[in-house]
């Protein structure tokens, strides 16, 4: 599979993401939509949340991991 071919190669890179803004402006669609290429209606989020996402950009391979904040002035 795609996942277990990036998790073999040598040139994996690792990044991490940080989604922040105010409450209700999209943070948690953008991900999903980014992640899993879907659209929901979705419930406020509480604390953080994760997702990871491997690509393939300019010939490197790279694991994202994006994390959702949400949008409390404690995380800004």
């Amino acid at each position: 599979s795609l996942t277990l071919r990036f998790l073999r190669s040598r040139h994996l890179t690792l990044h991490q993401l940080l989604l922040v803004g105010d409450s209700g402006v999209g943070k948690s669609s953008l991900l999903l939509r980014f992640t899993s290429g879907t659209f929901e209606e979705l419930t406020p989020t509480i604390g953080v949340d994760f997702k990871v996402k491997y690509v393939c950009l300019n010939g490197k391979q790279l694991k994202l991991t994006i994390w959702d904040t949400a949008g409390q002035e404690r995380f800004r």
